[in-house]
């Protein structure tokens, strides 16, 4: 048995339900030192024939045999490893890589059977040599005549170190003087390869071929020259170096060095296409990296929907903070919070930042959250900045009702200011500050603000720690709990500092029947402090002596109430401010301002972060993900359609490596390359737009949610999943180019 043995073996071709017959029960064997030379009319089968022992067509009925192996029974991946190792191909239409030089086209049979680099600039140099391309080496192939092209697939089939050189019509676009040269290097070829020809023009071969085969209708009519003799010795050494260089082909393999300079060149071969495939990767990396923002902007956006039991404004951009030591902060630190960067705001005296009080008097009301006047951040429409401790400023809604219809008579009117604990303070306003309606969002009104004085700040926390600590007096052995405020303990100017001025009903407690000369004791225990005072008690009052006492007239509205002077008031519960608030310029800054703060020896309590949603975030998630995967996919197949548009002449370049012998693999390998190189460059020109939005060279309001959503560990994310889309995109592509023969997939891709 020969190299090559067909027994009938017969192929047929489906289109639209027909069934045609290409060759038909063909028998035929062929062996190395043989130069057969297949001729016949148009339509007679030649070229089928040819492309079944090459293995670039599979075949339906008989059996083929390679070295007397059975082939019926080989795959995809079988045939390619065959033409690796067997076949080198001259193609009738030369079936070249437009976009690669000469010397790349002959060197990629080379690299496809991983020979090393020395060799390969060798080889391929000497057989431009040989085929006189030498001037043409570094031209790329679209640029050559036809005749020059012929020379390139030729010089390319030379450059494969194979057992079985196949033409298919070599010389069919060579001058006649040409076209002898390169009979002439065939029959030179022959003396120890198999050398297979198919030509309309047999009289150019007749004086060199040994063999030659007629073909009719699919089947051989006519086979000339069969079964010629070599001498047994000549025969084993020829089949002794074919095994050698078998052996060679079977221990080598296209490189992945290789492989990745494949991919990197054909990114940037083509400029048009390379183009194209970069803007469909734009739109790949925007979609995605949009549809990942919403998601994350949805969330946050829910996560300030809700409320806080403790803090009236959870504004998103405020983190409460406090000293590790729990003392109340001094005036550097206020200085270094408000120094620090991506502060917006401080506000020193936090307690009073969530209290609403009422400023009233007979014909205006006004309610209001306080504030400091430093916080102040409008225009004045009315009125001017306060110049005494005791003036405010008014902020509110433009909507004809919060002021009244004459805004301006409320300058200068004095009001009554209550926390709503019992304490009242005379104030003036200064000035009005108007909200226009379009601050309306979403149906939510702004707050109305009332902007106070330091120093009538530090009046209001001084009744807000009163009211909110617990205070009990010891006396007589006993401890009662006591309220401060109106009804409670209370600031009376007619009760000496050190002095307590309580009620008759405490004389009964005493075996003396009085009270006075005896001491109390007063203890109050806030958040941040505990304070105790001794007191001495000057007296008791009653209905006759109430007014002569405490210089008070309505009994009956103050019955109850203990008094004690301002300082010791202030003793009690004037102690600084314990508690700040830091508002960042951005909620993107929020996590670097946290570990700032925390590194900086805070406890800190980002508000953002306990807040009470009207949505579950649980519930979002199972709502937002699907929705989110199927935008992603709904992506991925527009972006594989387009690409597969695209990249419809690279099936003709992927049809050619596996003619050539590449694997599906190492072709899986080379556009896996190509479209993640091009999907990275599309993500660096995304996030380079992105800088260049942050540092203001370019302005996309688009881009804003961008800068403020995705950190470094987002981005990371992101380039991971376009990375996971473009490998996806190339391996269902390179799925459709090896769904079938070499030479289908050829036909179907041209």
């Amino acid at each position: 048995m020969g190299m090559i043995r067909l027994k009938n073996v017969s192929k047929f071709y489906y289109s639209k339900g027909i069934i045609a017959s290409g060759i038909s029960k063909v028998n035929v064997d062929l062996d190395a030192g043989e130069f057969v030379v297949i001729t016949g009319e148009s339509g007679s089968g030649k070229s089928t024939l040819l492309n079944v022992i090459s293995g670039l067509d599979t075949y339906e009925e008989g059996e083929m045999y390679i070295e007397g192996m059975e082939t019926s029974h080989y795959s995809a991946a079988d045939f390619e490893e065959y033409r690796k190792k067997y076949i080198s191909f001259i193609f009738q239409n030369y079936n070249l890589v437009s976009s690669y030089t000469v010397y790349q086209n002959v060197a990629l049979a080379m690299e496809i059977d991983g020979c090393d680099n020395a060799e390969i600039r060798r080889k391929v140099t000497e057989i431009i040599d040989k085929v006189g391309l030498s001037e043409y080496r570094n031209r790329k192939v679209s640029k050559l005549s036809g005749g020059q092209k012929q020379r390139v697939a030729i010089a390319r089939a030379l450059a494969k170190d194979t057992k079985i050189l196949v033409a298919d019509e070599p010389t069919g676009n060579l001058d006649s003087v040409s076209a002898d040269g390169i009979v002439e290097l065939l029959t030179d070829i022959a003396e120890d390869k198999l050398v297979i020809v198919v030509t309309h023009n047999y009289d150019q071969f007749k004086d060199h071929a040994t063999r030659v085969i007629k073909m009719h209708d699919g089947k051989i009519v006519e086979d000339t020259g069969a079964a010629k003799a070599y001498e047994a010795q000549y025969h084993a050494d020829s089949i002794g170096r074919s095994n050698a260089r078998a052996k060679r082909n079977d221990e080598s393999g296209i490189t992945y060095g290789t492989q990745l300079k494949l991919g990197v060149r054909n990114t940037f071969n083509l400029p048009a296409k390379f183009l194209l495939l970069l803007l469909v990767f734009l739109f790949v990396v925007s979609s995605v990296s949009a549809q990942y923002v919403s998601v994350k902007k949805q969330k946050d956006t829910v996560s300030e929907q809700g409320w806080n039991n403790f803090f009236a404004n959870y504004d998103p951009k405020r983190i409460v903070v406090e000293k590790e030591d729990r003392t109340a902060f001094t005036k550097a630190d206020y200085e270094a919070l408000e120094n620090a960067p991506h502060v917006e705001k401080l506000v020193r005296e936090d307690i009073v930042y969530d209290t609403s009080v009422y400023i009233e008097n007979e014909q205006f009301s006004f309610y209001g959250y306080m504030s400091e006047l430093r916080n102040l951040d409008r225009e004045l429409d009315l009125g001017s900045m306060p110049k005494a401790d005791n003036e405010v400023v008014l902020c509110g809604l433009d909507d004809g009702w919060t002021f009244g219809d004459q805004p301006d008579a409320l300058i200068g009117q004095t009001y009554k200011v209550s926390t709503g604990e019992g304490a009242e303070h005379d104030i003036k306003v200064a000035g009005i500050a108007m909200l226009p309606e379009s601050e309306i969002v979403n149906d939510e009104y702004p707050e109305s603000i009332i902007y106070f004085s330091d120093n009538m700040i530090a009046e209001m926390r001084k009744d807000l720690y009163a009211s909110n600590s617990t205070t009990t007096m010891l006396i007589n052995s006993v401890e009662e709990q006591l309220m401060a405020g109106r009804g409670g303990l209370v600031v009376n100017e007619n009760v000496p500092e050190g002095y307590i001025l309580l009620p008759t009903s405490y004389d009964q407690g005493f075996k003396e029947g009085y009270a006075a000369g005896n001491e109390v004791v007063l203890k109050c225990k806030a958040l941040y402090y505990e304070q105790e005072l001794t007191l001495m008690i000057m007296g008791t009052y009653g209905e006759k002596t109430f007014e002569q006492k405490t210089g008070l007239t309505d009994l009956a509205l103050h019955d109850g109430e203990i008094y004690i002077s301002e300082m010791d008031y202030r003793r009690l519960y004037e102690k600084g401010s314990f508690q700040a608030s830091v508002f960042v310029d951005d909620t993107k800054n929020m996590d670097g301002m946290k570990d700032m703060l925390e590194r900086g020896g805070y406890h800190v309590l980002v508000l953002r972060d306990h807040i009470y949603n009207f949505i579950d975030s649980d519930i979002l998630s199972i709502i937002q993900l699907p929705m989110a995967v199927i935008v992603c996919l709904a992506v991925f197949f527009i972006a594989y359609f387009v690409v597969r548009l695209i990249l419809k002449s690279r099936g003709v370049y992927f049809a050619t490596l596996r003619m050539l012998g590449m694997g599906k693999k190492p072709a899986c390998r080379i556009m896996r390359v190509e479209l993640v190189l091009v999907c990275m460059i599309a993500y660096a020109l995304f996030i380079l737009f992105v800088c260049l939005n942050r540092i203001g060279v370019v302005s996309a309001g688009n881009l804003v949610d961008y800068i403020d959503y995705l950190k470094i560990r987002d981005y990371v994310i992101l380039a991971f999943i376009l990375l996971f889309m473009a490998v996806l995109i190339s391996g269902r592509f390179m799925r459709t180019i090896f769904k079938s023969s070499a030479m289908g997939t050829f036909r179907e891709e041209a």
